[in-house]
C-alpha cells in the first residue's frame, strides 16, 4: 500500500512539472486581424463563376496574427479549429491542397483559409481542427500567420450585400493532447458589394405536359431500339439580357442521380420495358440527365442559346421511346423531368 502511495504522488509531482514548465507560455497575444476586400462594384453574368476559384477583383488578407509569449516552454502542438459554415462540394486550391470554404453571409462569395507558422509553410485549413507541431523548448518560431481568400460559390444574385465583420477561427496552444492556453478568436473585417447580374427570365413553356403518340409493341425489336414516332415539339421560351450564354440540364424528377439518357417512369406507370429519350427538336442524340443545379460545369449542362444583344431564346426539345427490356408490357407510362437553366 505504501509503495501505490509513493507511486501516486510522483505521477502527481511529474504533472505539476509539466504545468509548470508550460506557465510561462500560456498567453497568446493577437496581432492583425485580416481585411479582404471586394470590389464595390461587380457586374457580371449570374453563374459565370467556377466555383472555388479566387473571386474577381477581390483581395486576399495575409496578416502576423499570432504569437505565444514566453521563453523555454514546451508546447507539443497549436490547433486552428475553424467556425464557419461548410459550403458543400465547394474546395479551394491553396498552397498545400484543398481548403474547405466557408459562407461569408454573401450569396456566392465564401473564403478560405490557410495558416502557417512562421519558419514554415502555409497549410490549408479544413472543415474541422488543424494541427500544428510544437516548436523545441525556447524557440522563437511562435509566431503564427493566416491567410484568407474570399472564393465563388455559386451563382451570384442581383443586389447590394453588406454583412458585419466576423470570427472565422480560433488558435490555441496544446499539452498533452488538450488546449490549455487562452484561445485567440481571429477574423475577418466587415465586407461589401453591389451585384448587378445579367441573367434570362422564362416566358413561356414553365410548365409542359408532353403527349406521346400510341406505341406499337412488336416495333422495338432489340433492347436500346428507339421509336421513330415522337412527340409533338414543346419548347421553353427566355428573355435574356445582353451577352448571356444559357445553358440547362436536364433531371430525371424520379430518379434524381440518374445521369443516363433514358428517363425514369413515375411511379404511377403500369407499362414496363420502356423509358423515354429527350432530344433538342431535329437531333438523334438523346440528351442525358444531370443533378438539379446551375452552377456552371454541372454535369451533363449543355449549350441551350445564346443571346448576343439580348432579345428571346427558345429551347426546342421533343421524345421518343427506347425500348429497356427484353419484354415489354403494354400500358399507361407517364414521367417526368425539369430543366435547370444557368446563365454565363
Amino acid at each position: 500500500m505504501l509503495f501505490k502511495i509513493t507511486s501516486s504522488a510522483l505521477i502527481l509531482g511529474v504533472m505539476f512539472l509539466s504545468e509548470s514548465a508550460f506557465a510561462g507560455c500560456t498567453v497568446i497575444w493577437p496581432g492583425t486581424s485580416l481585411s479582404p476586400t471586394l470590389p464595390t462594384t461587380l457586374s457580371q453574368v449570374r453563374d459565370s463563376l467556377t466555383p472555388g476559384i479566387q473571386f474577381p477583383s477581390s483581395t486576399a488578407g495575409s496578416e502576423y496574427v499570432a504569437g505565444i509569449s514566453g521563453a523555454g516552454c514546451r508546447l507539443d502542438a497549436v490547433v486552428v479549429t475553424p467556425l464557419g459554415r461548410v459550403v458543400p462540394g465547394v474546395t479551394y486550391q491553396g498552397y498545400t491542397g484543398p481548403a474547405a470554404v466557408f459562407e461569408t453571409g454573401i450569396p456566392g462569395i465564401g473564403y478560405a483559409l490557410e495558416t502557417k507558422n512562421i519558419n514554415t509553410s502555409w497549410v490549408s485549413i479544413g472543415a474541422g481542427p488543424t494541427v500544428f507541431p510544437g516548436g523545441p523548448s525556447g524557440s522563437g518560431g511562435w509566431g503564427y500567420n493566416q491567410r484568407v481568400t474570399l472564393v465563388a460559390t455559386g451563382a451570384v444574385p442581383t443586389g447590394t450585400y453588406r454583412v458585419p465583420a466576423q470570427t472565422t477561427s480560433t488558435l490555441g496552444a496544446m499539452l498533452d493532447g488538450t488546449v490549455v492556453s487562452n484561445r485567440l478568436s481571429l477574423g475577418i473585417g466587415a465586407l461589401s458589394i453591389t451585384v448587378t447580374a445579367r441573367a434570362c427570365t422564362i416566358t413561356s413553356g414553365a410548365t409542359n405536359a408532353v403527349v406521346m403518340p400510341q406505341l406499337v409493341t412488336y416495333s422495338l425489336k432489340a433492347v436500346g431500339d428507339v421509336s421513330a414516332a415522337k412527340s409533338a415539339p414543346f419548347s421553353l421560351g427566355l428573355k435574356c439580357d445582353a451577352n448571356v450564354s444559357v445553358y440547362a440540364t436536364l433531371t430525371d424528377a424520379t430518379n434524381p442521380a440518374n445521369t443516363g439518357n433514358i428517363l425514369s417512369l413515375a411511379k404511377n406507370s403500369t407499362a414496363t420495358g420502356l423509358g423515354i429519350q429527350i432530344m433538342k427538336q431535329g437531333t438523334t442524340s438523346p440528351l442525358n440527365f444531370g443533378p438539379d443545379s446551375s452552377v456552371k460545369g454541372n454535369k451533363n449542362q449543355w449549350l441551350a442559346g445564346r443571346s448576343a444583344s439580348g432579345g428571346v431564346i427558345s429551347v426546342p426539345l421533343e421524345a421518343r421511346y427506347i425500348k429497356t427490356a427484353e419484354t415489354i408490357k403494354p400500358g399507361a407510362m407517364s414521367a417526368l423531368s425539369t430543366i435547370t437553366f444557368s446563365y454565363q
